[in-house]
């Protein structure tokens, strides 16, 4: 298959992809619905598992017999919040390495520097149209499959 180029930034497709499996904790069935939405419209051949929370986002790590590629996640959720669960994942010696990818509303210098701290890989705040969400993740890829 060959190479795709998006926003001149290369994503190998198929079996080249770097990214096979992302976990996705978000509480917003909207926001769920619209993630999924853009990989199958990239028609990626990822696997996406997703949580409703941060403790079912830290359950189903656990549980896991194979460890996502990357992990998206919003920072407010019930139960546990983002912060959170990046502190965990990030603290976990089997987690660690696992690029953290967060995807929220919130678009404040605090939010924003207290994830990096943390130890996220990205920081993408939800745009308000989908194509602007999709592009955001098409470059948050081609992060990943580098």
């Amino acid at each position: 298959m060959m190479p795709v180029y998006l926003n001149l930034y290369f994503i190998p497709m198929s079996e080249d992809l770097l990214i096979k499996n992302i976990f996705y904790a978000d509480d917003d069935p909207d926001d769920i619905l619209l993630f999924k939405d853009v990989f199958q419209d990239l028609g990626l051949p990822i696997d996406i598992t997703i949580a409703e929370n941060g403790i079912i986002l830290l359950e189903k790590l656990r549980a896991a017999n194979r460890f996502p590629d990357a992990i998206f996640m919003d920072l407010n959720m019930p139960l546990k919040n983002g912060f959170q669960c990046l502190k965990e994942i990030k603290e976990h010696p089997e987690f660690s390495s696992i690029p953290v990818v967060i995807l929220s509303t919130s678009s404040t210098l605090d939010n924003i520097e207290k994830s990096y701290k943390l130890g996220a890989f990205q920081y993408i705040q939800k745009p308000s149209q989908y194509a602007h969400l999709k592009v955001s993740i098409e470059k948050c890829l081609a992060k990943l499959s580098v």
